[in-house]
Protein backbone atom coordinates (compact mmCIF):
# COMPACT_ATOMS: atom_id res chain seq x y z
CA UNK A 1 0.00 0.00 0.00
CA UNK A 2 1.52 3.50 -0.77
CA UNK A 3 2.89 5.37 2.35
CA UNK A 4 -0.49 8.01 1.98
CA UNK A 5 -3.48 5.81 0.67
CA UNK A 6 -6.55 8.26 1.59
CA UNK A 7 -9.68 7.21 3.21
CA UNK A 8 -12.68 9.45 3.13
CA UNK A 9 -15.39 8.54 5.93
CA UNK A 10 -19.21 10.01 5.52
CA UNK A 11 -20.90 10.58 8.35
CA UNK A 12 -23.48 12.87 9.55
CA UNK A 13 -21.57 13.97 12.92
CA UNK A 14 -18.22 14.86 14.03
CA UNK A 15 -16.77 16.37 16.93
CA UNK A 16 -17.64 18.89 18.50
CA UNK A 17 -21.30 17.94 16.98
CA UNK A 18 -22.40 15.19 19.25
CA UNK A 19 -23.32 11.68 18.60
CA UNK A 20 -21.85 8.18 19.15
CA UNK A 21 -20.99 7.38 15.86
CA UNK A 22 -18.97 10.74 15.29
CA UNK A 23 -17.47 9.92 18.82
CA UNK A 24 -16.09 6.45 17.63
CA UNK A 25 -14.89 7.94 14.44
CA UNK A 26 -12.98 11.02 16.08
CA UNK A 27 -10.95 8.03 18.12
CA UNK A 28 -9.90 5.78 14.89
CA UNK A 29 -9.37 8.59 12.51
CA UNK A 30 -6.21 10.07 13.98
CA UNK A 31 -5.19 6.55 15.02
CA UNK A 32 -5.35 5.55 11.30
CA UNK A 33 -3.51 8.82 10.18
CA UNK A 34 -0.61 7.22 12.35
CA UNK A 35 -0.71 4.06 10.72
CA UNK A 36 0.55 6.27 7.78
CA UNK A 37 -3.15 6.73 6.50
CA UNK A 38 -4.34 10.34 4.75
CA UNK A 39 -7.79 10.13 6.27
CA UNK A 40 -11.12 13.10 5.31
CA UNK A 41 -13.75 13.24 7.39
CA UNK A 42 -17.17 14.47 4.83
CA UNK A 43 -19.74 15.42 7.64
CA UNK A 44 -22.68 17.95 8.64
CA UNK A 45 -22.93 21.91 9.59
CA UNK A 46 -21.68 22.39 12.62
CA UNK A 47 -22.28 26.46 13.88
CA UNK A 48 -19.06 28.46 14.13
CA UNK A 49 -16.82 25.57 12.54
CA UNK A 50 -15.23 25.85 9.02
CA UNK A 51 -16.25 24.13 6.26
CA UNK A 52 -12.77 23.18 5.61
CA UNK A 53 -9.96 22.36 8.16
CA UNK A 54 -6.83 20.06 8.86
CA UNK A 55 -6.79 19.50 12.55
CA UNK A 56 -3.82 18.95 14.66
CA UNK A 57 -4.20 15.02 14.99
CA UNK A 58 -3.55 15.32 11.00
CA UNK A 59 -7.35 14.71 9.87
CA UNK A 60 -9.06 16.39 7.61
CA UNK A 61 -12.65 18.02 7.92
CA UNK A 62 -14.92 18.71 4.92
CA UNK A 63 -18.35 20.00 6.42
CA UNK A 64 -21.68 20.07 3.91
CA UNK A 65 -24.22 23.20 4.40
CA UNK A 66 -27.16 21.67 5.10
CA UNK A 67 -30.54 21.81 6.86
CA UNK A 68 -30.49 22.01 10.82
CA UNK A 69 -30.79 18.70 12.43
CA UNK A 70 -33.81 18.42 15.49
CA UNK A 71 -33.74 15.57 17.56
CA UNK A 72 -37.34 16.13 18.46
CA UNK A 73 -39.72 16.96 15.36
CA UNK A 74 -39.51 13.39 13.10
CA UNK A 75 -40.39 15.20 9.89
CA UNK A 76 -37.76 17.74 10.06
CA UNK A 77 -35.06 15.04 11.12
CA UNK A 78 -36.16 13.50 8.07
CA UNK A 79 -35.95 16.24 5.92
CA UNK A 80 -32.38 17.45 7.38
CA UNK A 81 -30.88 13.38 6.47
CA UNK A 82 -32.58 13.49 2.76
CA UNK A 83 -30.73 16.62 2.12
CA UNK A 84 -27.50 15.23 3.09
CA UNK A 85 -27.56 12.98 0.57
CA UNK A 86 -26.88 15.51 -2.61
CA UNK A 87 -25.00 17.55 -0.25
CA UNK A 88 -22.43 14.55 0.05
CA UNK A 89 -22.34 13.23 -2.86
CA UNK A 90 -22.10 17.43 -4.71
CA UNK A 91 -18.81 17.79 -2.31
CA UNK A 92 -17.25 14.30 -2.45
CA UNK A 93 -17.46 14.79 -6.47
CA UNK A 94 -15.79 17.91 -6.62
CA UNK A 95 -12.87 16.73 -3.54
CA UNK A 96 -9.83 14.58 -5.27
CA UNK A 97 -10.73 11.25 -5.31
CA UNK A 98 -9.67 9.10 -2.30
CA UNK A 99 -8.58 5.14 -2.61
CA UNK A 100 -11.54 4.19 -0.46
CA UNK A 101 -14.92 5.91 0.38
CA UNK A 102 -16.26 4.85 3.78
CA UNK A 103 -19.74 4.93 4.83
CA UNK A 104 -21.24 4.56 8.04
CA UNK A 105 -25.12 4.54 9.31
CA UNK A 106 -25.83 7.99 9.89
CA UNK A 107 -28.05 9.34 8.48
CA UNK A 108 -29.78 6.61 7.86
CA UNK A 109 -29.04 4.55 3.91
CA UNK A 110 -26.23 6.61 3.74
CA UNK A 111 -24.43 3.38 2.45
CA UNK A 112 -26.19 4.16 -1.42
CA UNK A 113 -22.94 6.54 -2.14
CA UNK A 114 -21.20 4.20 -1.18
CA UNK A 115 -20.94 2.50 -4.59
CA UNK A 116 -21.72 5.43 -6.75
CA UNK A 117 -18.95 7.46 -5.41
CA UNK A 118 -16.79 4.22 -5.74
CA UNK A 119 -17.83 3.72 -9.56
CA UNK A 120 -17.40 7.64 -10.36
CA UNK A 121 -14.08 7.80 -9.13
CA UNK A 122 -12.70 4.43 -9.45
CA UNK A 123 -11.96 4.44 -5.58
CA UNK A 124 -12.91 1.37 -3.46
CA UNK A 125 -15.82 1.17 -1.19
CA UNK A 126 -16.24 -0.03 2.60
CA UNK A 127 -19.47 0.22 4.79
CA UNK A 128 -19.28 0.71 8.63
CA UNK A 129 -22.60 -0.44 9.38
CA UNK A 130 -23.75 0.79 13.34
CA UNK A 131 -27.10 0.19 12.17
CA UNK A 132 -28.96 -1.90 9.88
CA UNK A 133 -31.55 0.22 7.89
CA UNK A 134 -34.33 -0.14 6.98
CA UNK A 135 -35.44 -2.97 9.46
CA UNK A 136 -34.60 -0.24 12.64
CA UNK A 137 -36.77 2.03 11.80
CA UNK A 138 -39.68 -0.50 11.45
CA UNK A 139 -38.46 -2.21 14.78
CA UNK A 140 -39.65 1.35 16.46
CA UNK A 141 -42.23 1.45 14.29
CA UNK A 142 -40.96 4.66 12.24
CA UNK A 143 -42.02 3.10 9.34
CA UNK A 144 -44.69 0.03 8.86
CA UNK A 145 -43.12 -3.20 8.95
CA UNK A 146 -44.14 -4.90 5.79
CA UNK A 147 -45.27 -1.95 3.84
CA UNK A 148 -44.39 -0.92 0.37
CA UNK A 149 -41.46 1.91 1.38
CA UNK A 150 -40.03 -0.69 3.73
CA UNK A 151 -39.63 -2.91 1.02
CA UNK A 152 -38.02 -0.64 -1.71
CA UNK A 153 -35.52 0.81 0.95
CA UNK A 154 -34.69 -3.05 1.94
CA UNK A 155 -33.83 -4.17 -1.62
CA UNK A 156 -32.07 -1.01 -1.85
CA UNK A 157 -30.02 -1.55 1.21
CA UNK A 158 -29.50 -4.96 0.20
CA UNK A 159 -27.93 -3.46 -3.22
CA UNK A 160 -25.65 -1.17 -1.17
CA UNK A 161 -24.22 -3.57 0.93
CA UNK A 162 -23.47 -5.87 -1.96
CA UNK A 163 -21.88 -3.11 -3.97
CA UNK A 164 -19.44 -2.46 -1.09
CA UNK A 165 -15.98 -4.15 -1.35
CA UNK A 166 -16.38 -5.20 2.17
CA UNK A 167 -19.02 -4.47 4.91
CA UNK A 168 -17.60 -4.14 8.64
CA UNK A 169 -19.88 -4.62 11.73
CA UNK A 170 -19.77 -4.09 15.21
CA UNK A 171 -21.30 -7.69 16.61
CA UNK A 172 -21.47 -11.41 15.85
CA UNK A 173 -25.46 -10.98 16.21
CA UNK A 174 -25.07 -8.15 13.22
CA UNK A 175 -23.11 -10.25 10.68
CA UNK A 176 -25.60 -12.89 11.22
CA UNK A 177 -28.24 -11.05 10.14
CA UNK A 178 -26.74 -9.65 7.37
CA UNK A 179 -25.42 -13.62 5.89
CA UNK A 180 -28.82 -15.18 6.40
CA UNK A 181 -31.27 -12.54 6.33
CA UNK A 182 -29.91 -9.95 3.36
CA UNK A 183 -27.40 -13.31 1.64
CA UNK A 184 -24.58 -11.14 1.89
CA UNK A 185 -21.18 -14.18 1.24
CA UNK A 186 -19.56 -14.83 4.95
CA UNK A 187 -16.35 -13.85 3.41
CA UNK A 188 -17.53 -9.87 2.61
CA UNK A 189 -18.46 -9.41 6.38
CA UNK A 190 -16.10 -8.42 9.30
CA UNK A 191 -17.07 -8.00 13.05
CA UNK A 192 -15.25 -5.40 14.90
CA UNK A 193 -16.48 -4.19 17.88
CA UNK A 194 -16.52 -0.76 19.60
CA UNK A 195 -14.54 0.35 21.85
CA UNK A 196 -14.99 2.72 25.33
CA UNK A 197 -14.14 6.10 24.52
CA UNK A 198 -10.13 7.06 25.37
CA UNK A 199 -10.54 9.44 27.87
CA UNK A 200 -12.94 6.83 30.01
CA UNK A 201 -11.12 5.20 32.91
CA UNK A 202 -12.79 3.80 36.32
CA UNK A 203 -12.52 6.83 38.84
CA UNK A 204 -13.63 5.77 42.71
CA UNK A 205 -16.15 6.77 44.31
CA UNK A 206 -14.72 8.67 47.31
CA UNK A 207 -12.53 10.57 44.50
CA UNK A 208 -15.08 11.53 41.95
CA UNK A 209 -16.18 15.22 42.03
CA UNK A 210 -18.60 14.62 40.18
CA UNK A 211 -21.02 12.12 42.38
CA UNK A 212 -20.30 15.17 45.14
CA UNK A 213 -21.24 17.70 42.76
CA UNK A 214 -24.45 15.99 41.91
CA UNK A 215 -25.38 15.05 45.60
CA UNK A 216 -24.50 11.25 44.88
CA UNK A 217 -22.69 10.28 47.82
CA UNK A 218 -24.77 7.78 50.01
CA UNK A 219 -26.77 6.65 46.76
CA UNK A 220 -26.78 3.39 45.11
CA UNK A 221 -26.65 5.24 41.56
CA UNK A 222 -28.59 2.83 38.63
CA UNK A 223 -27.22 5.48 35.50
CA UNK A 224 -28.94 5.10 31.64
CA UNK A 225 -25.91 7.45 30.22
CA UNK A 226 -26.97 7.78 26.45
CA UNK A 227 -29.39 8.85 23.57
CA UNK A 228 -33.38 8.42 24.83
CA UNK A 229 -34.51 7.05 21.74
CA UNK A 230 -36.54 5.09 20.33
CA UNK A 231 -35.02 2.40 20.37
CA UNK A 232 -34.72 2.10 23.96
CA UNK A 233 -37.81 0.75 26.20
CA UNK A 234 -38.50 2.59 29.41
CA UNK A 235 -41.62 1.11 30.80
CA UNK A 236 -39.77 -1.17 32.72
CA UNK A 237 -37.12 0.80 33.65
CA UNK A 238 -39.78 3.88 35.63
CA UNK A 239 -41.84 0.48 36.93
CA UNK A 240 -38.38 -0.69 38.74
CA UNK A 241 -38.03 2.51 40.08
CA UNK A 242 -41.41 2.86 41.36
CA UNK A 243 -41.10 -0.54 42.98
CA UNK A 244 -37.99 0.58 44.51
CA UNK A 245 -38.93 4.10 46.16
CA UNK A 246 -40.09 2.73 49.26
CA UNK A 247 -38.52 -0.46 49.64
CA UNK A 248 -34.67 0.92 48.73
CA UNK A 249 -34.88 4.52 48.90
CA UNK A 250 -31.01 5.07 48.64
CA UNK A 251 -31.37 3.67 44.99
CA UNK A 252 -31.42 6.58 42.64
CA UNK A 253 -31.98 6.36 39.06
CA UNK A 254 -30.04 8.76 36.62
CA UNK A 255 -30.65 9.12 33.50
CA UNK A 256 -28.13 10.99 31.90
CA UNK A 257 -28.41 12.67 28.22
CA UNK A 258 -30.61 14.00 25.66
CA UNK A 259 -32.68 12.48 22.65
CA UNK A 260 -36.30 12.60 21.62
CA UNK A 261 -38.01 10.27 24.56
CA UNK A 262 -36.48 12.93 26.72
CA UNK A 263 -39.54 14.96 27.16
CA UNK A 264 -42.11 12.44 27.82
CA UNK A 265 -39.87 10.40 30.08
CA UNK A 266 -40.12 14.16 32.33
CA UNK A 267 -43.55 13.78 32.51
CA UNK A 268 -44.02 10.03 33.19
CA UNK A 269 -41.68 10.40 36.15
CA UNK A 270 -43.73 13.07 37.31
CA UNK A 271 -46.75 12.03 37.10
CA UNK A 272 -45.78 8.94 38.84
CA UNK A 273 -44.27 11.12 41.69
CA UNK A 274 -40.89 9.40 41.69
CA UNK A 275 -38.53 11.05 43.66
CA UNK A 276 -35.61 8.65 42.74
CA UNK A 277 -35.19 9.19 39.41
CA UNK A 278 -33.35 12.44 38.03
CA UNK A 279 -32.12 13.59 34.61
CA UNK A 280 -29.13 15.17 33.48
CA UNK A 281 -27.81 16.58 30.05
CA UNK A 282 -25.19 15.26 28.07
CA UNK A 283 -22.30 15.15 29.48
CA UNK A 284 -18.84 16.73 27.76
CA UNK A 285 -16.33 14.63 26.62
CA UNK A 286 -14.08 15.50 29.49
CA UNK A 287 -16.59 14.70 32.93
CA UNK A 288 -17.21 11.34 30.84
CA UNK A 289 -14.65 9.16 33.34
CA UNK A 290 -16.33 11.48 36.26
CA UNK A 291 -19.67 10.81 34.69
CA UNK A 292 -19.92 7.39 34.07
CA UNK A 293 -17.62 6.01 36.59
CA UNK A 294 -20.57 7.63 39.60
CA UNK A 295 -22.67 4.76 38.81
CA UNK A 296 -22.81 2.03 41.32
CA UNK A 297 -24.77 0.17 37.50
CA UNK A 298 -25.43 1.03 34.37
CA UNK A 299 -28.64 0.35 32.61
CA UNK A 300 -28.61 -0.62 28.85
CA UNK A 301 -31.55 -1.16 27.23
CA UNK A 302 -32.87 -1.98 24.09
CA UNK A 303 -35.93 -3.59 22.27
CA UNK A 304 -36.55 -7.16 21.87
CA UNK A 305 -36.55 -6.98 18.12
CA UNK A 306 -33.79 -4.66 17.38
CA UNK A 307 -31.11 -7.71 18.22
CA UNK A 308 -28.91 -8.30 14.85
CA UNK A 309 -29.62 -4.59 13.95
CA UNK A 310 -28.05 -2.19 16.78
CA UNK A 311 -25.68 -3.01 19.81
CA UNK A 312 -25.69 -0.26 21.79
CA UNK A 313 -22.38 1.86 22.01
CA UNK A 314 -23.42 2.47 26.07
CA UNK A 315 -22.05 -0.79 27.24
CA UNK A 316 -18.71 -0.46 25.98
CA UNK A 317 -18.39 3.35 28.27
CA UNK A 318 -20.00 1.10 31.26
CA UNK A 319 -17.07 -1.40 31.19
CA UNK A 320 -14.75 1.57 30.08
CA UNK A 321 -15.58 2.72 34.02
CA UNK A 322 -15.36 -0.51 35.19
CA UNK A 323 -19.12 -0.95 36.08
CA UNK A 324 -21.31 -3.62 35.70
CA UNK A 325 -24.15 -3.46 33.22
CA UNK A 326 -27.85 -4.70 33.77
CA UNK A 327 -28.79 -5.15 29.87
CA UNK A 328 -32.45 -5.45 29.08
CA UNK A 329 -32.74 -6.98 26.19
CA UNK A 330 -32.99 -10.14 23.58
CA UNK A 331 -30.37 -12.78 25.05
CA UNK A 332 -28.61 -13.88 21.66
CA UNK A 333 -27.63 -10.21 20.99
CA UNK A 334 -23.69 -8.70 20.91
CA UNK A 335 -24.01 -6.80 24.16
CA UNK A 336 -26.20 -9.58 25.91
CA UNK A 337 -23.27 -12.14 24.95
CA UNK A 338 -20.71 -9.85 26.11
CA UNK A 339 -21.89 -9.47 29.54
CA UNK A 340 -22.33 -12.93 30.09
CA UNK A 341 -19.20 -14.08 28.05
CA UNK A 342 -17.02 -11.58 30.79
CA UNK A 343 -20.15 -11.94 33.92
CA UNK A 344 -19.98 -8.68 34.42
CA UNK A 345 -23.42 -7.60 35.26
CA UNK A 346 -27.08 -8.86 34.36
CA UNK A 347 -28.89 -9.87 31.83
CA UNK A 348 -32.49 -9.51 31.50
CA UNK A 349 -34.28 -10.49 28.51
CA UNK A 350 -37.78 -10.44 29.22
CA UNK A 351 -37.67 -8.03 32.28
CA UNK A 352 -40.71 -6.60 34.20
CA UNK A 353 -40.06 -3.81 36.67
CA UNK A 354 -40.34 -6.04 39.43
CA UNK A 355 -37.61 -8.31 37.92
CA UNK A 356 -35.40 -5.32 37.13
CA UNK A 357 -35.94 -3.85 40.92
CA UNK A 358 -34.98 -7.27 42.03
CA UNK A 359 -31.83 -7.16 40.05
CA UNK A 360 -31.08 -3.75 41.43
CA UNK A 361 -31.53 -4.80 44.59
CA UNK A 362 -28.95 -8.17 44.46
CA UNK A 363 -26.27 -5.61 43.25
CA UNK A 364 -26.99 -3.55 45.58
CA UNK A 365 -26.62 -6.00 48.55
CA UNK A 366 -23.24 -7.95 46.83
CA UNK A 367 -20.75 -5.31 47.58
CA UNK A 368 -18.02 -8.19 46.77
CA UNK A 369 -19.89 -9.55 43.62
CA UNK A 370 -20.27 -5.92 42.84
CA UNK A 371 -15.98 -5.33 43.52
CA UNK A 372 -15.19 -9.01 41.37
CA UNK A 373 -17.68 -7.56 38.63
CA UNK A 374 -16.09 -4.08 38.34
CA UNK A 375 -12.54 -5.91 37.36
CA UNK A 376 -14.12 -7.89 34.73
CA UNK A 377 -15.65 -5.26 33.48
CA UNK A 378 -12.83 -2.86 32.75
CA UNK A 379 -10.82 -6.16 31.33
CA UNK A 380 -13.94 -7.10 28.95
CA UNK A 381 -12.47 -3.94 27.18
CA UNK A 382 -9.35 -3.56 27.76
CA UNK A 383 -7.07 -3.26 24.38
CA UNK A 384 -10.82 -3.25 22.30
CA UNK A 385 -9.39 0.41 20.79
CA UNK A 386 -6.19 -1.16 19.62
CA UNK A 387 -7.68 -4.04 18.43
CA UNK A 388 -10.26 -2.31 16.18
CA UNK A 389 -7.64 0.19 14.67
CA UNK A 390 -5.60 -2.73 13.79
CA UNK A 391 -8.11 -4.25 12.08
CA UNK A 392 -10.02 -1.11 10.32
CA UNK A 393 -5.99 -0.93 9.16
CA UNK A 394 -6.04 -4.33 7.82
CA UNK A 395 -9.20 -3.84 6.19
CA UNK A 396 -8.47 -0.68 4.40
CA UNK A 397 -5.45 -1.83 3.19
CA UNK A 398 -6.93 -5.21 1.86
CA UNK A 399 -9.94 -3.34 0.22
CA UNK A 400 -7.05 -1.09 -1.63
CA UNK A 401 -4.71 -3.74 -2.65
CA UNK A 402 -7.17 -5.08 -4.60
CA UNK A 403 -7.47 -2.45 -6.89
CA UNK A 404 -3.78 -2.20 -7.48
Amino acid sequence: MPERSHAVFLNRVYPPTPGATGALLAELAPALVEQGWRVTILTGPEDGEPRSERRADGVRVERVRAVPFDHQDVWQRALAYALLFPAFLIRALTMPAPDVWVTKTDPPMVKVLGPILARLTGAQALHWAQDLYPEVAAGVGVLPDGGILNGVLRRLSTAALRGHDHVVTVGRCMQERLVAGRGLPEDHVSVVPNWPPSVVEPVPHGENPFRAAHDLDGRFVVMYSGNMGLAHPFDTVLSAAEHLQGLSPEVLFLLVGNGPRKPELKRAVEQRGLSNVRFLPFQPRERLAQSLSAADLHLVTMRPGLKGLVVPSKLYGALGAGRPALFLGPAGSEAARMVRDHDCGTVLPKADGTALADAVRRWHEAPERWADATERARAAVAGARANAVERFDTLLRRVTDANT
